[in-house]
């Protein structure tokens, strides 16, 4: 996943996984692109497409006023699930928009967001919310592509861990 590199990453902990904040200017922490993953605990298949989108739907309308602007949900292959949607919201005084994506690969669900504090924030960070929710990639697709994996290019006393030595 591609991140510009100066925007202000923080560290995202819930209960359910963890995750990371990137924020283009720190002083405006509801303009951000989040990335959180879990392990759900049960592998999802491709006939749990309909019930994964009226999930996701229906924890949408819960937030205030939300206005869902459009949605898609697919199954590719029998190894991915991808949905998403673009909703605008009320947060207390404040109208935000948001691009939800969610992923499932396993039993891996990953969740992209990116919101801008503003509808017209948003748009003006589009370009980058963009690139950054398109080149989102399970796994080493270098090794997929290369045959080399880049985790043990970048840190090969550590048998290829994506961890680097203490």
């Amino acid at each position: 996943m591609l991140i510009p590199h100066d925007w202000h990453r923080r560290e995202l902990l819930s209960e359910h996984g963890g995750g990371v904040v990137y924020l283009p200017d720190p002083a405006d922490e509801a303009t951000s692109f989040t990335l959180e993953g879990r392990d759900l605990g049960i592998e999802v298949q491709p006939n749990d497409l309909h019930a994964l989108e009226r999930g996701m739907l229906a924890g949408l309308k819960k937030l205030p006023r939300a206005r869902i602007e459009s949605h898609v949900a697919e199954a590719v292959g029998t190894r991915l699930i991808t949905m998403e949607a673009r909703l605008t919201f009320r947060e207390e005084a404040a109208t935000r928009k948001r691009w939800l994506r969610l992923l499932y690969r396993g039993t891996t669900q990953v969740r992209l967001v990116a919101q801008g504090s503003t509808p017209e924030e948003f748009d003006y960070w589009e370009p980058m919310f963009f690139e950054t929710m398109r080149t989102f990639r399970f796994a080493d697709w270098w090794a997929e592509v290369t045959g080399v994996s880049w985790a043990e290019k970048v840190w090969p006393d550590q048998g290829g861990t994506t961890e680097p030595a203490p």
